[in-house]
Formats: structure tokens, sequence, C-alpha cells
């Protein structure tokens, strides 16, 4: 026998169109008339089960590869930095000094 609060709710989702056996993939009725279980269950159909939490993070984590592709292209000067010439670091260094000094300026 359903509790009252069972009751309850099923009336409330009736209420609201909520439909309680949202999970019935074959798209039949429950079995409650004592048909057969092979007749509705041998059905050819593709039935996906939903994904947990868990499944769904490890879908999503980057592996180990992934990672170092993204670490690699969140620093570019990298890819350059074992080709620079130290001759023109000097320039490098008045060129930045007089962007920073010009910024000073306008504020």
């Amino acid at each position: 026998m359903a509790t009252t609060a069972t009751k309850v709710g099923h009336g409330l989702a009736k209420v609201l169109g909520i439909d309680l056996h949202y999970r019935n993939e074959t798209g039949s009725d429950r079995i409650t008339r004592g048909e057969s279980v092979f007749s509705i269950d041998s059905a050819d159909s593709y039935v996906e089960h939903e994904p947990s939490a868990w499944e769904w993070i490890c879908h999503i984590t980057p592996s180990g590869r992934e990672w170092l592709e993204y670490f690699w292209s969140l620093f570019p000067f990298v890819h350059w930095i074992s080709r620079y010439n130290l001759q023109w670091l000097t320039g490098d260094l008045v060129a930045g000094k007089s962007v920073v000094s010009q910024l000073s300026s306008l504020r």
C-alpha cells in the first residue's frame, strides 16, 4: 500500500504534468498486466544510458598531452626563446623602457 506522502507526490506530479516514468525508453506502458517481459524487452532499439557525473568529468578533463599543448600555447615566448639573439637584448630593453615611460606620462 502506498504511503500518504507517495500519494501526495504522485498527485502533485499529475497536476504539474510531470511524467514519473520518463526513463521508459521503449515508449510502451509499464508491465503491470502480466504481459511477457520477452515481448517488450526483445525490441531492436538503441537505448543510451545517461552518464554519471564522474563519467562526464572524465570525458571533459584533458589528457596529459592536451595539458602540455595548453601550456605550450599559453606561453608563446617558449616557442622562440631558444632562438633569441642576445645582441638584440639591449635594443629590446631600451624599447621596452621607452614604451613604459610613454605610458606612465599618459596618466
